[in-house]
């Protein structure tokens, strides 16, 4: 069994202190060992002799994978050979240490499990339930869970959109989960298994489209919303906006003040049910201007409007910069650029401080080495 370089030291965290094995493969288990490891956890990834899977998962750059970078910046890594006595024998050893092992579901119990043990399970669905043995992407789970019904024009197919959202949510789902068992050990010092599901945490994020149906019977679509909202194509880029109050004052910006005296538009009641109109006039106006001044002119005005930005846009935005939403983590090998932390807790680190890990190279006869 073969390692990385350990981890520097890092500064006083919430976690400091816990041991993970992260013996999982899919981006919502990595998930769940990348927010252990940002606040404090000293988080192993246990990789096969070819590698993670999520490894070779493109977009690639230098080898690995720009998701595989960002699933396990803060960890470090071995490399685990099922086949060989010596390894496992070194994995038994490590798991009898650690005090979180988060794991595929259908995969074994680890060996060497002690009774202060979190044994965190991460699967697609419930194993007792009627998906039990299938396995997901991340589009079937979004058309199965019922978020794609509302999302997309009402004459298209429905969409799911981009990246892997209902995994992250089950990785923090079961970053809650690991850290209330955590917690939980302190008062009775027992461990225990905790489970997290895609399935389950993609219909929390249903917000309240079950809640409406368990009510009345009726449920979301992806019709046009009844509201006073518009999508406009500026010169350069998308912008949305959301009239429901300082009416005056998106007329004055988008120069169409002549529809202040427009008897069809005098109440809000009117303008409901006039709106198609109003876009499109909305839109003839804002097809010259400049997204970025638009939307700072209404913002002024107290209207709720917002730029639709590029991932491009969003790295070089004002907002982001001041909000230091990234930061670039460096270690033997350079340095990478990492997501910061999604929240805080005051007085405590809360950053990973490496980048991901580097593949090991698997020795001819493995040895053990302690987390």
């Amino acid at each position: 069994m073969s390692s990385s370089p350990d981890l520097p030291d890092r500064a006083v965290s919430a976690l400091e202190g816990v041991v993970v094995l992260d013996l999982s493969t899919s981006v919502a288990g990595q998930y769940t060992g990348r927010m252990l490891a940002m606040n404090g956890a000293d988080v192993v990834l246990v990789e096969p002799p070819g590698g993670t899977p999520t490894r070779r998962q493109g977009p690639r750059a230098h080898g690995d994978s720009f998701l595989f970078r960002h699933l396990n910046q803060g960890k470090r890594s071995l490399v685990h050979d099922p086949g060989s006595p010596a390894d496992r024998r070194a994995l038994r050893e490590l798991v009898s240490r650690a005090d979180v092992v988060l794991r595929d579901q259908g995969s074994d119990p680890p060996d060497g499990a002690g009774d202060r043990l979190i044994d965190c399970v991460v699967g697609d669905a419930p194993g007792s339930g009627p998906y039990g043995e299938w396995r997901f992407s991340e589009m079937i789970h979004q058309a199965l869970g019922g978020a794609m019904k509302t999302t997309g024009a009402a004459d298209r197919a429905p969409i799911y959109g981009i990246g892997a959202r209902a995994s992250y949510a089950t990785g923090t789902t079961a970053y809650i989960s690991v850290v209330s068992a955590l917690y939980e050990r302190r008062l009775s010092g027992s461990g225990q298994r905790v489970d997290a599901t895609v399935f389950e945490s993609l219909a929390a994020m249903g917000q309240n489209l079950v809640s409406q149906y368990s009510y009345n019977g009726t449920h979301g679509t992806r019709q046009r919303y009844p509201g006073f909202l518009a999508l406009l194509r500026c010169a350069d880029a998308w912008i949305v906006l959301f009239v429901i109050r300082n009416w005056p004052t998106v007329c004055r910006v988008l120069d169409c003040e002549n529809l202040l005296d427009d008897e069809r538009y005098r109440t809000s009641a009117d303008r409901l049910h006039n709106w198609e109109e109003i876009v499109a006039v909305l839109q003839e106006r804002a097809a010259t201007r400049r997204a970025d001044e638009v939307v700072a002119a209404c913002q002024r005005g107290r209207v709720s409007a917002e730029k639709v930005s590029s991932l491009r846009d969003l790295l070089d935005s004002e907002q982001w910069r001041i909000r230091q939403v990234m930061s670039r983590v460096s270690g033997p090998d350079g340095a990478e650029p990492a997501v910061r932390s999604v929240f805080t807790i005051e007085g405590a680190d809360t950053e990973v401080r490496s980048p991901s890990p580097r593949l090991p190279a698997a020795p001819a006869e493995s040895r053990r080495r302690s987390a």
